[in-house]
Formats: C-alpha cells, sequence, structure tokens
C-alpha cells in the first residue's frame, strides 16, 4: 500500500495515501489485473490478507531501519483517497507538490 521512498529519499516530498481498508479491499477483490495473482474468493478475504501483509511490512521496516511507515510525521502530505478518483488524487498531489515547492 505504500512505498518506502519516504526513508529512502530523505529530500523528496513525502505523500503518503490513505484508504479506508473496507473500500481498499473491494478495490483490489473487483482489480481484473490482480486476478492471475490473488486467488480470493471474497472481499473479506482480500481484507484479511491486505491487514495481514501490513502488519508484516510494519514489523519489517521496524526491524530493518527502526522506523514506523504508518507515522504521519514521516511525511509531507496526507491525503484520503477513499472518496476519489484516480484523477482527482492526481490533480491534488500535483498541487501540493507545487506548493511543498514554493517553501
Amino acid at each position: 500500500m505504500q512505498g518506502f521512498g519516504w526513508y529512502a529519499v530523505p529530500d523528496s516530498f513525502k505523500v503518503y495515501l490513505k484508504v479506508d481498508l473496507d473500500v481498499a479491499a473491494k478495490r483490489a477483490f473487483n482489480d481484473p489485473t490482480r486476478k492471475d495473482s490473488e486467488m480470493f474468493t471474497s472481499i473479506e478475504e482480500q481484507k484479511q490478507d491486505m491487514q495481514k501483509r501490513f502488519e508484516l511490512e510494519n514489523k519489517r521496516y521496524f526491524n530493518l531501519y527502526g522506523v514506523h511507515k504508518e507515522d504521519m510525521s514521516n511525511y509531507d502530505f496526507i491525503l484520503d483517497t477513499t472518496n476519489l478518483r484516480p484523477e482527482e488524487v492526481k490533480d491534488i498531489i500535483i498541487k501540493e507538490y507545487k506548493n511543498w515547492l514554493s517553501k
């Protein structure tokens, strides 16, 4: 769900995209491009897998680097994408990036 660029490239514009877990699971479950690699039979199964991966990733990041990726202070901009279309997300991020550059 999240990348590691905020840590690996410290002088970058760091964005955290949030989404309601139920919405994320529904989006993932209904994404035809994921069907070859994820064989879930329900949205609930998809959701449980996403929760498990998130927790494992958090532990791994902390064990390897001593950081918590869910610590919002690591990011310059946080956006809840739950009710946004991809085009809206793109436009908002570009606007915020330009604001960040001007500071």
